[in-house]
């Protein structure tokens, strides 16, 4: 079977976090050897000597399969998405012209999709994911959502990454159900492993943690849907989680959102929220072997990578309640938080400091491995593109 992964996020030199669960996606359908899959990822035109020049310019990060950067005009804030489709698919036709491939699975509703009525005109088969954001981030735009509807119109099966996402779309489009489905994210469980109690020592005297407190990770970039806000609110002035450090990695946007966060972080009565860069997959195993324990305080979510990952190397999570999180989470795993809210998260954190002691990380780790391994997933994957 011959596939190409159409997404415009994929790991770069420059950004070597971003989409690396497309590369994973990559990875796992090539190590079947009845499977060849390829990337394109569309690259928007940029202006010289810019920060989006360099950004666009950065090399992905897939040596080791066929890849190439697809350009096409595109403008700030989503303006003109009609012409922004009509130059996308005029450059997806020029490259697929002469292509064979048994289907085309494009991630994100936008921009990618716009491209999925040019390639059913070409024959293609195409399956589309559809992660939340891409979604909830332009159903205010009514020009776009017209444009969805042919989008959705054309594609041969619509898969969502979480069952409220799939609730809301198709409550705008019913008709989406005929030929829709869950696809949950995986994780690799022979990279994301238990710690030893060595390595669990080693890694947070690497990373410079405090071994007297509670380590809390939060992995996240820093957007008002991922509720860092709620985590502050959640644990300022609260004197029973003074001798907790709670350590997020993501990127902080230079927006009104992030200053906020940046100020609000520097300012916090315990100082005990630390903010870290992104750093690539391969350092992140030290920051999950360092926790004691996973906190998500999103408000929206499709389904969460972060949380398999860190459930794979047997930390407990505590999650407000988002994106299927309820699927993965349950007394044996970990809390789910009341409410989408600051009391919520609060409450989340209160409970899992209580039920710490009665958590077995061997038995965490077992059910992510059953239920959201590699070969479950490919398994679930390779059946919607036949």
């Amino acid at each position: 079977m011959k596939i190409a992964l159409i997404s415009h996020l994929f790991p770069t030199e420059l950004h070597p976090f971003q989409g690396k669960f497309i590369k994973d996606q990559l990875t796992l359908l090539n190590s079947d050897e009845n499977i060849q899959a390829d990337i394109v990822v569309p690259t928007p035109y940029s202006i010289p000597f810019t920060t989006r020049e360099k950004k666009n310019k950065s090399s992905l990060l897939a040596d080791d399969f066929k890849n190439n950067r697809l350009k096409y005009l595109s403008f700030p804030k989503k303006k003109f998405p009609a012409t922004i489709s009509r130059s996308l698919s005029r450059n997806i036709q020029r490259y697929f012209h002469d292509k064979k491939y048994d289907v085309i699975h494009v991630h994100w509703l936008y921009p990618d999709a716009l491209c999925i009525p040019a390639l059913k005109k070409m024959g293609f088969k195409c399956v589309l994911t559809i992660h939340g954001s891409d979604w909830y981030q332009n159903t205010d735009n009514l020009v776009l959502m017209d444009i969805f509807e042919k989008v959705l119109d054309s594609t041969d099966r619509v898969l969502y990454s979480g069952p409220l996402l799939k609730r809301d779309v198709e409550r705008v489009f019913p008709w989406l159900s005929k030929k829709s489905a869950l696809i949950y994210n995986y994780v690799d469980t022979n990279i994301y492993t238990k710690p030893t109690y060595l390595e669990k020592e080693k890694a947070i005297e690497k990373l410079g943690w405090n071994p007297q407190k509670i380590n809390v990770l939060t992995v996240a970039n820093i957007r008002h849907e991922k509720g860092i806000d709620l985590l502050l609110d959640a644990v300022a002035e609260t004197e029973q989680f003074a001798g907790i450090d709670f350590h997020i990695i993501g990127a902080l946007d230079s927006d009104d959102y992030g200053k906020l966060i940046l100020e609000r972080v520097k300012s916090a009565p315990n100082q005990n929220v630390i903010l870290h860069s992104p750093v690539p997959p391969a350092d992140l195993i030290s920051y999950y072997h360092s926790a004691d324990f996973y906190l998500l305080p999103s408000r929206r979510e499709g389904f969460n990578v972060s949380i398999l990952e860190a459930m794979s190397t047997g930390l407990p999570v505590v999650s407000t309640p988002v994106g299927g999180t309820d699927i993965i989470i349950d007394s044996e795993t970990g809390i789910l938080a009341p409410a989408i809210s600051e009391v919520g998260v609060k409450k989340g954190l209160i409970s899992i400091l209580e039920a710490l002691p009665n958590l077995n990380a061997d038995v965490i780790r077992k059910r992510v491995q059953t239920k959201f391994g590699k070969e479950t997933y490919l398994e679930r994957l390779l059946k919607y593109y036949i």
